[in-house]
């Protein structure tokens, strides 16, 4: 399952921590910066948008997903702390 997590400037150094202490446990398997797939102004190569493509239709078949209302719930939850 993939999951977007935006992280503040101020923290990535200690986010990077965790996410690499999480893949030495082996509870996360892999992990990419969004800037690693492309930035504004640059354009989204064609294997890089049917990668993107292929692994949001694998997640849909596997149920890998959210309803609308469990993110409507999510982001109310996040707006209260």
């Amino acid at each position: 399952m993939t999951y977007y997590i935006n992280v503040k400037d101020t923290n990535i150094k200690e986010f990077l921590q965790i996410i690499n202490s999480l893949r030495n446990l082996g509870i996360i398997e892999s992990f990419n910066s969004t800037k690693n797939l492309v930035r504004d102004g640059e354009p989204l190569d064609e294997g890089t948008l049917l990668d993107i493509l292929e692994n949001s239709k694998e997640e849909i078949k596997d149920a890998k997903l959210f309803t609308m209302d469990e993110v409507k719930n999510q982001i109310a939850s996040w707006k209260k702390k």
